[in-house]
């Protein structure tokens, strides 16, 4: 402790000490009167004989307090402080993890999530007085919960409202968000003036993350501003979930359809369940609908196998039993059954688990037809290359258009129920924007859509990667193909290149809500393609990807948090949504439009109604189908990038200013002072 005022607080002590003393040693002049008695005046007596001048001091409680008062005010004017050990006034963004495997049920039987809350609302009554925070929720995206304030009461509250999602949890979007805040702009110029939100000119902030760890976009951030910590929580590790799920049709029968699960144990313990098939919420009749499944322990992980995005989980985590990157072990499961219409799909693991999110995934169907091909173009030789294609994969309802009568031809020709009246649509060397929602093939044409176009030629470059794991390239001999040129394409980033030159794209595959396109750079006539067994191949695979859906509706099937978008059908204005929680979402939409819904929060059937002349009904399922997600037991370590984020222990060593305390104890004094002295003068 020192003072930072000691010359003022010894000027005064100088001056208002003696002259407190001078008082008690002055002798009062008094009036003599003469009375009857004295009986009552002992009192007055008494302060006569102490009032005589330069006689030594006498006890005097009253002295006592006064110079105590005194004491209390000069220690006051010295302007005492000490150091304690304990932290600043900070600025905090807290993040909250509401992901679904906050949904993990913990020993206690309270949610992942709720340990989360009371560990963040405990770490809020713990700040240093004044200091100012915020709160994200994140899961697939951030949510602001509370701009900065140093409200402490409504931090906490906000934060006990944070409601769980079965979104995957990616902190891509909220890490940035949380930097944003956590930017010192103290010296940016006209930054007081801004329009940056409240707080954010406060000066740096630290982040403060309240999660299990389980993050898989973790590794491709970076924390450029701040200091960060993890909060571990949970404990929970018993886990077995569905982390793959296909539903096909078959090919040369299409009323026949074949389901894929593969389900995969992250628990410490050998499980053994059953799995079973149901249709639109019944089980399906005999016992091919309900399998045994029985998988054994996770195994530790050893050496290399440690997952990047947890450096410090090093060994057995003595609470689980099982280490935090342990490998599950899985085990695949195929159904098939014969099914003539349409209808939801659910394939169930009945076994209580921590986490019951992964425990079900479900598709919509659509009953199955008769695919429709239609070819448009204006060249014989071509016509010639898709009819002798066509029959040879005995598609029987093909038709042939020139690019004008494509072009005239009336909507009801080339639409039905709002999409394309053609599973696919095929377009040799013409570009068009008449593209209503359906699968497109465009060779050496282009769809006029934003993010494709055509650059220079290229010229004589062989053909050196083919993407031979996708459907589309399936059994393509690529490498006897020759072209005589292409086109250089610009193409979105999300683009899937299936044929690459040596620094081009030559085939590609473009999605956008509602549709796909298969992008061939090059003309078929520059080619020997046509000629080569490569061709029906391709087209073959095109069909059956692009007209039987490959994966059955595959735009119809989504993880939580994903936008749904949905063509809104001719003459709709209204839509509502059936949310898996029973709520009932009703909206506004423009006929022939893309809707798009992005309160995609939770696992489950979303059907959404529209209110056209046909009540079209659109079904999606969202699954969460993600081994990340499922693997619950919480990350020892985490890491941002390639630094570990660990915990901080202990504060800073401030500055405590003791004035306060002085002027409370003169304060206090003075009360008792006042007190002793009104109790001596009574009578």
């Amino acid at each position: 402790m020192k003072p930072l005022s000691p010359e003022i607080a010894a000027t005064v002590a100088a001056v208002a000490v003696p002259l407190l003393l001078l008082l008690y040693f002055l002798k009062l002049r008094r009036q003599e009167r003469r009375i009857s008695s004295t009986l009552l005046w002992k009192r007055a007596i008494m302060d006569l004989r102490v009032n005589a001048p330069f006689q030594k001091l006498r006890k005097n409680l009253l002295l006592f307090l006064q110079l105590l008062l005194l004491a209390a005010v000069i220690f006051g004017i010295a302007n005492p402080v000490a150091n304690f050990l304990g932290e600043p006034e900070r600025n905090i963004v807290l993040l909250v993890d509401r992901s679904a495997s906050m949904r993990s049920i913990e020993a206690d039987g309270r949610m992942r999530l709720e340990h989360a809350q009371e560990a963040a609302v405990d770490f809020i009554s713990n700040l240093p007085d004044n200091s100012r925070a915020m709160v994200i929720g994140f899961a697939g995206m951030p949510k602001v919960v509370c701009t900065f304030t140093t409200d402490k009461q409504r931090l906490q509250r906000l934060i006990r409202q944070i409601e769980p999602t079965d979104e995957l949890s990616r902190i891509g979007e909220a890490l940035p968000l949380a930097i944003a805040y956590s930017t010192n702009l103290v010296d940016v110029p006209g930054a007081a003036g801004s329009s940056l939100p409240d707080g954010a000119t406060q000066g740096a902030a630290d982040i403060e993350l309240f999660s299990d760890g389980r993050i898989s976009d973790a590794g491709d951030q970076f924390v450029t501003r701040g200091r960060m910590r993890y909060y571990r929580v949970g404990a929970a590790a018993d886990n077995v979930g569905i982390v793959a799920f296909d539903v096909r049709r078959d090919w040369d029968r299409p009323g026949m359809l074949s389901v894929f699960v593969q389900i995969q144990n992250f628990g410490p313990e050998t499980v053994t369940s059953d799995l079973t098939l149901s249709l639109d919420g019944k089980a399906l009749p005999g016992p091919g609908a309900v399998r045994e499944v029985s998988l054994g322990p996770a195994a530790p992980a050893t050496g290399a196998g440690k997952a990047a995005s947890a450096p410090a989980a090093e060994r057995e985590d003595g609470r689980s039993g099982v280490s935090a990157d342990a490998f599950p072990s899985s085990q695949n499961v195929l159904f098939s059954f014969q099914h003539e219409a349409g209808g939801v799909i659910q394939v169930e693991l009945h076994r209580k688990d921590a986490l019951a999110a992964d425990n079900v995934v479900q598709a919509a169907v659509d009953p199955p037809r008769r695919v429709r091909v239609l070819g448009v173009t204006d060249r014989s030789p071509m016509r010639i290359y898709l009819s002798k294609a066509m029959t040879a994969l005995d598609i029987g309802d093909f038709e042939l258009m020139t690019t004008d009568e494509y072009e005239k031809a009336p909507d009801k020709e080339l639409i039905s129920e709002g999409r394309s009246a053609f599973e696919v649509v095929i377009l040799d060397y013409h570009d068009t924007d008449r593209l209503p929602p359906g699968n497109y093939m465009f060779l050496g044409g282009l769809p006029k859509i934003e993010g494709v176009a055509r650059q220079e030629s290229v010229d004589g470059e062989p053909i050196i990667f083919a993407r031979e794991d996708h459907p589309l390239m399936r059994n393509v001999n690529y490498e006897g193909i020759h072209v005589v040129k292409w086109p250089r394409l610009s193409l979105p980033d999300h683009a899937l290149g299936l044929l690459e030159g040596s620094d081009s794209t030559v085939m590609a595959m473009v999605t956008d809500p509602g549709h796909r396109y298969v992008i061939t750079a090059f003309d078929m006539l520059d080619s020997n393609m046509p000629l080569r067994e490569a061709f029906p191949i391709f087209l073959q695979n095109a069909v059956g990807y692009l007209g039987t859906g490959g994966l059955v509706d595959v735009a119809h099937m989504i993880q939580p948090g994903q936008t749904l978008s949905i063509p809104a059908p001719a003459g709709a204005e209204r839509v509502r949504i059936h949310r898996p929680d029973g709520r009932i979402e009703e909206q506004a939409v423009r006929s022939g439009s893309i809707f798009s819904y992005a309160g995609t929060h939770d696992q489950g059937v979303y059907r959404a109604e529209f209110d056209d002349s046909g009540k079209t009904v659109e079904i999606f399922a969202a699954n969460l189908l993600d081994g990340v997600e499922s693997h619950i037991s919480p990350s020892e370590g985490f890491a941002v990038g390639s630094e570990a984020v660990e915990g901080v222990a202990g504060g800073a060593e401030v500055n405590k200013p003791l004035w306060p305390y002085a002027a409370a104890l003169a304060m206090l004094l003075l009360f008792v002072e006042w007190w002793v002295y009104n109790r001596r003068i009574m009578i």
